[in-house]
């Protein structure tokens, strides 16, 4: 049974909270304001817009690491979710763009898995908080 560190889940699970936050000011309650509704759902996307681009940076860690000569096209594809998530952003459908983000990251992660060693425990959590974050990205998407 593979362990996620204590210390590495609670931190990598907490992120999650922002974007709930958006996801329940996407179902624009009308006791909280259309003001705060507005601004939770604009604290979901954005953050999940960070988190995306956080992944592009450990997949450029990965990819530093996963020969002994730096491959260049490897390098070039971890900038992907960061301008990824910065495009998702500006375009129409933006929690459905990040959720596709997200699931390319989640498969770059897989198949560097295969080249270089990762912690035994980093692909069971990145899969679990991206399915996740997947679906409250959804959520949210149908709801805006």
């Amino acid at each position: 049974m593979i362990i996620i560190p204590s210390k590495v889940k609670y931190i990598s699970y907490s992120g999650i909270i922002p974007i709930l936050m958006g996801v329940i000011g996407s179902f624009d309650l009308s006791f909280m304001g259309n003001n705060i509704n507005n601004l939770l759902v604009e604290l979901g996307m954005l953050f999940s817009a960070v988190i995306l681009s956080f992944l592009g940076g450990c997949l450029f860690v990965f990819e530093t690491h996963s020969k002994s000569e730096i491959n260049f096209k490897g390098l070039m594809m971890s900038m992907c979710p960061s301008i990824w998530a910065v495009f998702s952003l500006l375009l129409p459908m933006t929690c459905f763009l990040l959720a596709v983000g997200f699931l390319t990251t989640l498969e770059r992660e897989r198949y560097l898995s295969r080249i270089i060693i990762l912690p035994n425990w980093w692909l069971k959590m990145r899969f679990q908080l991206t399915t996740s974050i997947v679906f409250l990205l959804i959520i949210m998407g149908f709801n805006v």
